[in-house]
């Protein structure tokens, strides 16, 4: 396993090399952003082929969704839940601390 992080910081290190020494052509630089979306969307189609391929993914794929959803559904709710407390807890009185901030600009 630490071998293969490893590679990927070692990867990483010699590309910063490369291009803090001027090596890599200032075109390829422009180009990397497109570069890495077109390597993202053959991952993402590669990994769709190998789910495709896996008759477990496939008949349980209704149970998955459902669980994806109401993970999804609970966490932003968590979210907005931990900002409303902390808004209330930590900013004491809400928008009165904030209009007050403004109102003293304005004079």
């Amino acid at each position: 396993m630490f071998s293969g992080v490893l590679i990927y910081f070692v990867l990483l290190g010699i590309g910063g090399v490369l291009s803090y020494k001027g090596i890599v052509h200032d075109k390829l630089l422009k180009r990397a952003g497109q570069m890495q979306m077109v390597f993202l969307y053959m991952l993402i189609f590669v990994m769709g082929i190998r789910l495709g391929m896996n008759r477990e993914v496939i008949e349980t794929i209704g149970t998955i969704g459902f669980k994806s959803g109401v993970f999804a559904v609970l966490t932003a709710l968590g979210g907005v839940l931990g900002v409303f407390v902390l808004d209330k807890t930590l900013i004491k009185g809400g928008n009165n601390t904030r209009n007050e901030g403004r109102n003293s600009h304005d004079n």
